[in-house]
């Protein structure tokens, strides 16, 4: 028989029944998926330094706009060796925008997500929140637990109107993984499972993007303030400033520091005008908005020394919307134009002094970024300057 040296704990766990289950499609490919994993793990532990475990852990039932924590342990009881772990979501299904990572510790001390080293008898603990984004179940197929498909169309007789679906509660579900390295090798899947309910106005999802609230320490740091955009071949009077609409979270990891794109708090900004000189200058339309937001799923990573922040692979979403649009209403913009810019640089441009800093993002896009012949002709090929100045709280 294999030995196995870690053990699992958290607050609480359990098994849930019930809720809507995916399309065959999705089975299939969850299937496809799945069986290629679960094939690796069945072949690692053939050996006998491998091992794979599968938990499960619950959430309370939290309504949307709220949050609840749990801490999971990992403990290496090997009595001699350090063990090397790394950690992080499984990219497959749509659950993961419900869920993060705040803060990873071995004993009391902070790490970061990848090559931890764990001392003989001391824990992993990994701080995961859960906050429900909206009120959609996850689609997802996890050990005979199928979640997701849209419901069943029941035809109606003639004079009758089609009753939308209720919704009332939803299941959101994701695979934290735990990999284990050297010396011995593994693999534990977390599954993480929260159920949501209306929020207390009758609310069924979150503003898009943004973090809502951020709490500066243990590894977190909060930046508030404003966001000045310019485009020289646009604005001839220079820079566009705004204030942030919420807090951009950081994650702070002895030298290294990190951004998840989900938590970026969206931005819109307008442009007005097609008159001679003006930024729309020989357009149909006299004003729209662009909405700058995270691409979810993308994290980007880097390094911060105490003073200068800088981060890769920043990935942005550009919406354009004719008209104005109001910040408290980006989730309900209906976009004629919706493309991706992916790795960009953040550069710190005035370093962190007495609370204050200047944060920079300097890119040209392409001749064709969106593939939209009106919104390339105004804006294809141009230089795009972002400066972030306000406070970041440690």
């Amino acid at each position: 028989m294999m030995k196995k040296l870690w053990v699992a704990r958290s607050v609480g766990h359990g098994v849930l029944l019930g809720a809507p289950v995916t399309t065959r499609r999705d089975r299939t490919r969850n299937f496809f998926v799945l069986f290629i994993i679960n094939f690796w793990l069945w072949f690692s532990a053939c050996s006998p330094s491998q091992f794979t475990a599968w938990q499960i852990e619950t959430f309370a039932k939290t309504p949307i706009t709220g949050s609840v924590s749990k801490t999971i342990s990992l403990r290496n009881e090997n009595p001699k060796e350090v063990q090397k772990v790394s950690i992080g979501f499984d990219s497959t299904g749509d659950g993961r925008q419900h869920f993060r990572i705040d803060r990873v510790s071995v004993g009391t001390r902070i790490v970061g997500l990848k090559d931890i080293l764990v001392p003989p008898g001391t824990s992993l603990n990994i701080q995961v929140t859960y906050q429900p984004r909206n009120m959609k179940t996850t689609k997802a197929d996890f050990r005979g637990w199928v979640t997701g498909e849209e419901p069943r169309f029941l035809p109606y007789k003639p004079g009758e109107e089609p009753k939308p679906p209720e919704m009332l509660e939803a299941w959101h579900r994701v695979v934290l993984l735990a990999v284990y390295d050297a010396p011995q090798g593994g693999i534990t899947q977390i599954e993480l499972v929260g159920r949501a309910e209306l929020g207390p106005n009758g609310e069924i999802a979150l503003p898009e993007g943004g973090v809502g609230e951020c709490k500066a320490g243990e590894g977190i740091a909060c930046f508030t303030g404003n966001f000045a955009i310019d485009i020289p071949k646009l604005f001839t009077t220079g820079p566009k400033e705004e204030a942030l609409s919420g807090p951009i979270r950081f994650g702070l990891t002895d030298s290294k520091a990190s951004l998840k794109m989900d938590d970026f708090v969206p931005i819109v900004f307008s442009l007005k005008g097609n008159g001679p000189g003006e930024p729309l200058e020989g357009q149909p339309v006299s004003e729209v908005s662009i909405i700058v937001k995270g691409v979810p799923g993308v994290e980007g990573e880097g390094t911060f020394d105490g003073s200068q922040l800088e981060l890769q692979n920043l990935s942005f979403r550009i919406q354009v919307v004719i008209g104005y649009v109001d910040p408290k209403e980006i989730a309900s913009a209906a976009p004629i134009v919706d493309f991706s810019v992916d790795k960009l640089v953040l550069t710190t441009e005035e370093p962190l002094t007495d609370g204050n800093i200047t944060l920079k993002i300097d890119t040209t896009l392409a001749e064709n970024p969106s593939g939209n012949p009106i919104f390339d002709q105004i804006l294809g090929g141009s230089q795009i300057i972002v400066r972030f100045k306000g406070i970041l709280a440690l």
